[in-house]
């Protein structure tokens, strides 16, 4: 590996930056005439982008830094700006469609000079071959017509007493519930028999009352007549023949 120094030693090295050849020979020297020890080691690859390191005296790597910077600063400011990227085929044809895209909307309203079609398909302007186009338009200009003042017209009518007339259209009412079923006598006695009896039995239960036996001895013999006789009252067939719908 080949190994420049700058003609100093130290007992210490450190790497400081990785330069191309000629920048690092001229930092070596640089750092040289500073009086701080430095050597350049070849890259190991080969080719036009290889990079020689650096290595300073580790006590000065900080003044070495120093001087560094300036001569960074001049070799860029030295060297040529880059050459401005060629634009690929794909965004010069897309540069040249749209300047001729800008150059038929500029030209749009443009009458152009030369007529490009012969003269017998020309067509002077209004001419008609077919028959087919009007050959005379009415406008009117006058005020609008009662009918489209009533049309505009948004207000509710108003009665002669001054109020407003309320629009009924499209207000629903629904119709009067059905009444309740009343049901015959013999069944409303058998519902209160079927529920009275067991809430007279719950009564005295929860309130702790002294019932003699016959009161208690009704009170079952209601609940069980009552549901006797709604399950007795309850027809075997369906009240209408109808079986719902039928698909």
């Amino acid at each position: 590996m080949n190994r420049r120094e700058n003609g100093l030693s130290a007992d210490t090295y450190t790497p400081l930056i990785d330069l191309v050849p000629d920048l690092a020979d001229e930092l070596l020297a640089v750092l040289g005439a500073a009086g701080i020890a430095a050597y350049a080691l070849e890259g190991d690859t080969a080719g036009p982008d290889v990079l020689d390191r650096v290595h300073v005296d580790a006590a000065h790597k900080g003044e070495a830094e120093k001087l560094l910077h300036p001569l960074l600063r001049d070799r860029l400011a030295a060297s040529p700006a880059p050459p401005a990227a060629e634009k690929n085929p794909a965004e010069r044809d897309q540069s040249a469609d749209d300047a001729a895209f800008a150059a038929i909307i500029a030209g749009f309203d443009e009458v152009p000079a030369e007529q490009s079609w012969p003269d017998s398909e020309h067509l002077d302007p209004g001419e008609d071959r077919t028959g087919r186009l009007p050959t005379a338009r009415i406008v009117f200009s006058g005020p609008p017509a009662a009918d489209e003042d009533a049309e505009d017209d948004d207000e509710p009518p108003v009665k002669a007493d001054g109020s407003l007339e309320e629009d009924t259209e499209g207000h629903y009412e629904p119709p009067p519930p059905p009444p309740l079923p009343t049901g015959d006598p013999t069944t409303r006695l058998a519902w209160v028999c079927l529920v009275g009896g067991p809430a007279y039995i719950l009564t005295t239960v929860v309130l702790r009352w002294s019932s003699p036996g016959w009161a208690a001895f009704l009170a079952v013999a209601a609940f069980i007549g009552g549901f006797v006789t709604l399950v007795l009252r309850m027809g075997d067939e369906p009240r209408d023949g109808d079986d719902g719908a039928v698909i």
